[in-house]
Formats: structure tokens, sequence, C-alpha cells
């Protein structure tokens, strides 16, 4: 680029002095070196960085669209972690660089040329398990961010980054999320000890919960109107496990009612643990316990017990 710019003006110093340089003197080739420099600097122009490999230096950093902190993120690069640098720095400091196969712009301010010492398990990069029932996979490194999903027990994470605000950022699905420092493990799985599981018998209309072979409570409950084994509005039998779980006071198109306590363990029928029909404030709705079309509706007292019992991937046996 350079060589170029120099040769370009060269020619132009030609034609305009009608003059043919039959050599170039040592004087004239510093002359003109001095005025491209000169040239360059005025109109705010920055040389390319030779092609290097730099590292991220904070907790995360956003690979944006452009060399501004206003244009969009592309993706999320991790403390630690390596971009080859192709271009920059622009005049506010920010390079062109690749992460991963992916281009874009990063705040120079922001990165490091030396290699991070790793600190090992728990460092930027490690894996780690989950140590509680269901631990919550947030948006963003707040207890006020958004649920994007439940992992339970023993379940393994990829920890990205120093934690922040107490919260370790993870790998989630191609992207990424925040779980809370204190609920994840770096040594191992954890001993979970005697299993916490549901039994729902049928025939006596009583769901019973398990530690081992340890009952802890049981309740009655109302179940499918369908008294076939596999129907598909029967509470069917088989072997399940929770999905999914709500506690809120949800509308649901399939019983036509408000309901609290949702803990989902058959996906292909929507069944699972609810309280009572509900109204929309909240009370318990004209005919409460009717049987349902699938699902084991309970006294909000027994649901909540419930609730507050299971965890994602819990088991759940159904059987008359």
């Amino acid at each position: 680029m350079l060589g170029a710019g120099l040769q370009t003006r060269s020619r132009g110093f030609a034609e305009q002095g009608h003059v043919r340089f039959r050599r170039v003197t040592t004087f004239a080739f510093v002359f003109s070196l001095t005025f491209a420099l000169i040239a360059g600097l005025a109109g705010g122009v920055r040389l390319a960085a030779a092609a290097s490999t730099a590292y991220v230096a904070t907790d995360s950093l956003n690979l944006r669209e452009s060399p501004s902190e206003d244009s969009g993120v592309i993706a999320q690069m991790w403390s630690g972690e390596t971009v080859s640098v192709i271009d920059g720095p622009t005049e506010d400091g920010w390079y062109f660089v690749d992460y991963i196969g992916t281009q874009g712009w990063a705040n120079g301010d922001l990165l490091t040329w030396e290699a991070p010492v790793s600190t090992g398990v728990g460092g930027w990069r490690a894996e780690a398990w989950v140590s509680t029932d269901r631990l919550n996979v947030r948006a963003d490194a707040s207890l006020d961010a958004s649920v994007m999903d439940i992992v339970a027990t023993n379940d393994e994470l990829t920890v990205l980054g120093n934690p922040v605000n107490g919260f370790y950022p993870i790998s989630y699905w191609g992207g990424s999320g925040w779980v809370w420092g204190d609920y994840v493990v770096f040594d191992g799985p954890v001993s979970t000890g005697s299993e916490h599981w549901v039994d729902v018998d049928r025939s006596s209309s009583r769901v019973t919960l398990y530690i081992g072979d340890m009952v802890v409570a049981s309740y009655w409950a109302v179940m499918g109107w369908d008294q076939s084994d596999d129907g598909f509005f029967a509470t069917a039998n088989g072997t399940y496990h929770v999905y999914a779980m709500n506690q809120a006071l949800t509308w649901t198109e399939y019983g036509n009612a408000w309901i609290t306590d949702w803990v989902g363990f058959d996906p292909y029928r929507a069944n699972g643990f609810h309280s009572y029909s509900r109204e929309s404030d909240g009370r318990l709705a004209w005919r409460p316990a009717a049987p349902t079309g699938g699902c084991v509706a309970l006294d909000p007292a027994y649901s909540a017990a419930v609730y507050d019992f299971a965890f994602i991937g819990m088991r759940v046996e159904v059987h008359w």
C-alpha cells in the first residue's frame, strides 16, 4: 500500500513539472517518503497491524459489525480466548479480528498481546457440574435476568470465563448463558445420595413423594377421565422424567383454565402435575376437582409441595 502511494505521487510530480525522472536519488526518496507519511497522518489513516495473535483481556468482549460500541454484536468472546488480528488499529483503537472463523471488530483496550496464564480447573475455560437439584441458566449475570433454561444435578457445563457478580458464563446451545457460581463444582459430579422421585398410583388416585424407599408425603389427586393405559387423554402408564416447571399463575388451553405449580412429565400428551383450576385472580374455580384430560391436579397446598419437591430430570412412575 505504501509503495503504491509513493509511486503514484512520484508520477504526479513528474507530470506537473514536465520532467522525466531518469533516476531516483536518495534525497528524492526520503522527501517522498516523508511527504507520504505526513499526508497519511493528516488524513487520519493508521497503518495496519501485522497479522498477530491477541487475547481477550476482560470477562467478556463483544465482536461487533463495525468499530463502534453502537454497532451490532456478532458474537461474545470470553476471557483468555484467542483472536487473530487482521487489521487495525483505527483512530479509536479498534482491531479487525478473526474469532473462530467469524470476523468482526474488537475494542483494542480489552485485548492483550500477552498469552494469559491458565489458572487450571475453574479458570477461564473448564468443565463444571451442577451441584443442586435445579439451577437457572440466565441471559445475563444478574438475578433479575430472564431464565433461558434449567439444568439439573450433575449436568455437565462448560465454563467460559471468570465469574461476574457471582455468575459463571457457560456455553449454551452455541451461545452463552450465566449460572450462579455457588451451585457449580469443578472436581467432578456430586454424590446425590438416595433418589428423589414421584409415584402416581391411578388405582388409588394417590401421588406419593419418595426419597429412595422412604415415603416423604402422599396426596390425593384428580387424574384423567380416560381410563385406558395409554390413551391421549389418560394419565398414561409409564416411566417419565420432569421436563418443564412453572410456578406462576398461567392460562392453559388444554384445560381452558388458570393453574399454578406446573410440573410437566409427559411431553407427548402435555401431562403434568398442577393445582386445581383457578380463576384469573388466583381463586379456585367452580368444580376445581373435576376429572382432567390427563394431567394430575391437586389441592393448591399439595401442588405447591410437589413443585418444591420436583426438579428437571426427576423420575415419575405412573401405574395402576
